[in-house]
């Protein structure tokens, strides 16, 4: 029965995308780069509030749980949100970038789309997560945290890039963009801690500020430099070392600069996954040093974390301009791991003359929990994988062809497939079947009703 069922879901479902279409997508649309302001007054504090409980943009499906985490979120001229957050993956992957774009401030969107994913047999073969995007020169930069240990530590920072928001994005290669990636920022220290990760952007000018989780035992926030104007910016950063210190329980920081104060803000979870939890606000008027400013707690959920807040493509939040604070939240206790919602409110800035600090002022609002879907809904897939990444051979051997779908469930797809871009000196394709030519490694391409695939095989 549950094969029957898998069968009949893979093709009506597949029917059912094939059907849909990106017709009612905004149009979008950058806005005009301006002067770079100047610095705003510091005898003032930056707030954040969220006026309402904000609503869920992603619930776990009823079945198999799963989470969208980490958004990362530019705001268009049309005032629709591009959004990327990291999806649970297929198997042997553990994680993967998912984009969609939201319109009607955040309530309804475009179908969602695997932006980014690993690359076989690579630095970054087990995940692709925790997205910072940025968009200038025409490229969208996908800053993103990798590792090659397969516990999960010793992290690293990779960034890709693609003319468009849903990819395909090439990584960079230490030299130039392409398949292989490595790394943006590389963790030196203890390769036990969890490393180098969840980078975020800002373009002031024509310099580039990336900021970057640093993780031992807690995590702090550094920030590098490059320049803008070169094509291959990776290879001209400049460290300038921590400008947030270690956090009480908290994750990684999302900055934008504030066009209408003149200062940049850093808004970053304190107390993850617990009900005392918070969205802790920073600011800096040179991007490098930064203060306390201020809190969001009241109207926030419970056991939230890894938050993000919208600005323009180049990072920046314009005058007038809506903004929105999205996180994750749900337990981290057994069995409740990765069962994640996400949340969206549209929050309101001003100044005040002195730093909020008093957390005891405030509490976190009742009633806002996850919850499950109500009835059952057609999942949508989004992406497609080979069952492994790698497959050494020494004789033929049948590849399995995953399908992700929304409700963060896979199964196979049984027919339409195609596999192309092998060295046909190693292997021969014979429908989904590897039949080993000659020693030597290559790359199979996969592809499904639009979707793309990649995997590795080694034939010894």
């Amino acid at each position: 029965m549950e094969m029957f069922y898998r069968i009949l879901k893979t093709l009506f479902t597949g029917l059912f995308l094939i059907s849909l279409s990106f017709s009612e997508k905004p149009a979008g649309g950058d806005f005009p780069a301006g002067e770079v302001p100047g610095p705003g007054d510091e005898g003032k504090y930056l707030q954040i509030d969220a006026p309402d409980e904000g609503f869920d943009i992603w619930q776990p499906g009823e079945r198999s749980g799963g989470y969208r985490y980490g958004p990362s979120m530019i705001l268009n001229t049309d005032g629709s949100i591009d959004i990327w957050r990291a999806a649970s993956g297929p198997g042997d992957i553990v994680d993967l970038i998912a984009y969609k774009r939201l319109y009607d401030g955040g309530k309804k969107g475009t179908n969602e789309v695997i932006a980014l994913k690993p690359t076989s047999g690579s630095h970054d073969q087990k995940w692709t997560c925790d997205p910072g995007v940025i968009k200038f020169g025409g490229y969208y930069y996908i800053g993103y945290t990798t590792t090659a240990n397969p516990a999960g530590v010793d992290n690293d920072v990779c960034v890709a890039r693609s003319k468009n928001p849903e990819g395909p994005y090439e990584k960079w290669t230490g030299s130039g963009w392409g398949d292989e990636p490595v790394p943006l920022v590389e963790y030196t220290d203890d390769p036990s801690g969890f490393g180098a990760g969840e980078p975020s952007f800002v373009l002031m000018g024509d310099t580039l500020y990336i900021y970057y989780s640093w993780n031992e035992d807690n995590s702090t926030t550094r920030v590098a430099t490059a320049d803008a104007t070169d094509e291959n910016w990776p290879a001209t950063l400049e460290f300038h070392g921590e400008c947030i210190p270690a956090k009480d329980g908290g994750d990684s920081a999302d900055v934008k600069y504030c066009d209408e104060y003149g200062r940049f803000v850093a808004v970053f979870t304190e107390k993850r996954f617990s009900d005392e939890s918070y969205v802790a606000v920073w600011e800096s008027f040179d991007g490098i040093n930064f203060r306390q400013s201020g809190f969001v707690k009241n109207n926030t959920a419970k056991k939230l974390h890894n938050c993000g807040i919208s600005g323009r493509a180049d990072g920046h939040i314009g005058k007038g301009d809506p903004v929105y604070l999205s996180y994750a939240y749900g337990g981290a206790g057994d069995g409740d791991w990765g069962n994640w919602c996400t949340r969206m409110h549209e929050v309101k800035l001003s100044l005040a003359d002195a730093p909020k600090t008093d957390l005891t002022a405030e509490s976190n609002s009742d009633n806002i929990t996850v919850t499950r879907r109500k009835q059952s809904v057609i999942p949508e897939i989004t992406t497609i994988k080979a069952e492994n990444q790698v497959y050494t051979i020494s004789e033929p051997e049948r590849v399995w062809v995953l399908a992700l779908d929304t409700d963060c469930d896979y199964f196979p797809v049984l027919s339409g497939v195609k596999f192309d871009g092998y060295d046909e000196s190693v292997i021969k394709m014979n429908g989904s079947r590897m039949i080993p030519v000659s020693p030597g490694t290559t790359r199979v391409y996969i592809s499904w009703h639009g979707f793309t695939g990649e995997f590795t095989v080694h034939v010894e």
